[in-house]
Formats: structure tokens, sequence, C-alpha cells
């Protein structure tokens, strides 16, 4: 993974706020220095107007010798695209999203647009504006967006070209709309964590209420619109509340990561290091590793207060070198919002470096196995892309986050 010193970050994040996100992070700064002297010439212009004008003057501030308290923001790849082609194993998926070839930044969207448009040849040609939308609603589940955009008569060449360029994605998104299940009215799963996901299924219903005020003769009869929680014979919810809760698990790893207990930590690892296992403790952590073989920084706390020894070995070892690995930095603030992770410009390659181990670990386990397990309600295994792991590719990556 490429890393860069605090200015060169706060050369990217104005590049990006200006809208050359889609560059090299090396053309990006390139363009800052080439403007230094005018950068804020090009506030009318930028992309994200206000962004870049704050991001420019925490430059300023930093050139003038003063501290900033500044935070840089990155943002994944096409996330819902990029977590599907992580868990599936799909390289295909991984490359257009960032997490493998780590020397260009490609864009997944303009690749697809220039695929399908390859594939119709002198039939049609569409703007990259009008297939993301189409992929970002088909990946979710969507026919009604696709079917707008390309019409009854091309819908199948998206299709096709989907399960060309993004064959795991496309593939995951079909294990989870048959997992639908008509007779519940909700569907739930915990996730690695131990973090419960309830989706109560809700449809919307009508009624007429009488509305009277005797004393003014008056009365009103509106029709109230309000939800009810019942089964539905068919449903869509399944594709994107599982990976917007993987999402989310993934968000909430990388913060514990970065923004760790460092007295916990470190004494959990000195721990470690006289580790001798005795009977495995029946409970959640052990359920949740032995289920997902995630070994979430989580657990720590719970395995300190029962007892080190009581916990299997692997987990054990492998929490011991995630925790090396973190305890190298100190611990630091991140503030998320969905898929963009920010941070102060010191610490972006160790968030960047977190974010890739992340998705590597992700990638590495068992976590739709047990996901689907959870949905389908019976044991299972999701056959992916490629038994291999591609987990050291995707912790080389430079632009899963960009």
């Amino acid at each position: 993974m490429k890393q860069f010193n605090p200015m060169q970050y706060l050369a990217i994040d104005i590049a990006n706020h200006y809208g050359l996100d889609k560059l090299n992070y090396e053309e990006r700064v390139q363009w800052v220095k080439t403007n230094m002297n005018n950068l804020e010439d090009y506030t009318a212009t930028a992309e994200e107007p206000l962004l870049y004008a704050k991001a420019v003057y925490a430059l300023r501030e930093v050139q003038s010798g003063k501290p900033t308290n500044h935070s840089v923001a990155f943002d994944a790849v096409c996330s819902g695209l990029q977590i599907m082609s992580a868990l599936m194993r799909c390289k295909k998926g991984c490359e257009l999203t960032g997490l493998i070839n780590p020397d260009n930044r490609i864009d997944a969207y303009t690749a697809i647009t220039t695929a399908l448009n390859a594939r119709l040849g002198s039939t049609a040609t569409y703007e990259r504006k009008d297939v993301k939308q189409a992929i970002m609603t088909y990946l979710y589940g969507s026919k009604a967006t696709p079917l707008e955009v390309f019409g009854e008569e091309l819908i199948d060449e998206f299709h096709a070209t989907m399960a060309e360029q993004a064959t795991g994605a496309v593939e995951l998104l079909q294990i989870l709309l048959n997992s639908w299940n008509s007779e519940l009215d909700n569907h739930t799963w915990v996730l690695p964590d131990n973090h419960h996901a309830y989706c109560p299924v809700l449809t919307k219903a009508k009624k007429r209420i009488n509305v009277e005020e005797p004393s003014l003769d008056f009365r009103w009869t509106p029709t109230m619109i309000y939800e009810i929680q019942e089964p539905q014979e068919e449903g869509l919810a399944n594709a994107a509340n599982v990976v917007h809760s993987i999402d989310a698990y993934i968000l909430r790893s990388v913060i514990r990561r970065c923004n760790y207990n460092k007295e916990l930590l470190e004494r959990f690892l000195e721990a470690t290091y006289t580790f001798k296992g005795e009977e495995v403790a029946n409970d959640w952590v052990t359920e949740r590793y032995n289920a997902t073989r995630m070994p979430c920084i989580s657990f720590i706390e719970h395995i300190w207060t029962n007892g080190i020894n009581h916990y299997p070995e692997s987990l054990i070892r492998a929490l011991q070198s995630i925790v090396s690995d973190v305890l190298v930095h100190e611990p630091f603030s991140v503030i998320t919002i969905h898929d963009s992770f920010a941070c102060h410009p010191n610490h972006m390659n160790v968030l960047r470096k977190h974010y890739n181990n992340v998705l590597a670990d992700l990638s590495d386990s068992t976590i739709l196995d047990d996901i689907c397990s959870q949905l389908y309600q019976q044991e299972g295994r999701v056959q992916k892309c490629t038994d291999e792991s591609i987990s050291h590719l995707i912790k080389n990556a430079n632009y899963g986050l960009t």
C-alpha cells in the first residue's frame, strides 16, 4: 500500500473536493502543486466548494506554521459492489473497486459503462450517470430502475454485462434475494461482533378515521396511511439490508482498530504470550468466532473478563496479530458518514491500512455462510468465485478508500 505524508494527504483532500477523486493520487497531488499559488481562485468551480475552501484554508494554516485539526476524508469505491466482491472473492469485482491492481484508480461505473457500450456496438450508447443509477439499484435487487434505463429490448444486455464484469456480486445478489421467507414478519441475523440486525417486514395500509368536534360543528374523515408488520409473499430487502449490515460492521471494526483502549490491548497482548489453552468457554464470543472465523477486536474486553485461556487458540493468535499491528500507532479519532472515513492527515496511512485489513479478513471469513444459514434457517455454504485466498491482494490495495 502506498503511503503519503500529511501534507500530501491535505493535497489529496483538496483535489478530491475539487472533483478530481477519479485521478491517481500522484496526479491529484501534482494538480495542487501546480496551482499552489492560486488554489483559492478555484473555489467557485469546485465540486464541493465549501469543503474545498476548508481544505485549502487548512493547507494555508500549516504552511504558515500553525497546527491544524482538519480531517481528510476518504470514501470507499462503489462500496456495495466492493463489499460483495470481497465477500465472494471475485477478483474482477475487486479490481473494479480498487481492492486489486493497486497502481491505478479504476472507476467501476465507467468501466462497466464502457464494457456495456462495447457489447451494444452501434445499437445504443449510454452515459455513465445512467448506467451508474442502474448498477446501484440493481445490486440491491431493483428491477424497475434498470428496466427504466434500458427498456425491454436491452435489459438482458445489461444483465449479461453485469454478470461478466461483477460476477461475484451478481451471484451473491441472487443468493440474498432467494433468502426471502414469505412466512416471516421479520428477517434477523447476527453479525460477527454479536450485533443483531432486525429488519421488520412492513406493508402500508389505509384506514378512514372520524375526527369530530361537536361544539364547533366540525367533522372530518381523513384517510390515514400507516404501516403494518406482517409477512409478504415477495421481497427484495434482504439484498440491501445484509450488505448494509456488513458495511456497518466494517465501519465499527475500522473505528475499533483506530480508536482503541490502549491499556486493555497492551494487557491482552502481554497475556497472549503465556496463553495456555483450557476448557473452551461456550459463550457468544466462541460461537461467533466459530461461525464466522472473524477475530473481532471487540471480543477482547469479554475475553479479558472471562479469562484468556478459555478461548480457542486460533482466535487468540489471530487477535494477537491484530493487536500487535494496532498498537504500533497511537489511538486516534475517526469520523464516519456511511462509507466515508475521515481522520487527521497524520493518521490516514493507518486508517487505510486497517480498512484494507478488515476487508481482507472478511474475504477469508465464513460470514456469508453464517448469515445465509441464519436467513435460510438451515446450515449451508456459499460457493465463492475461488477457493483460493485473495486477502494478500486486498491488503496491498491503494484505492479501496480514495
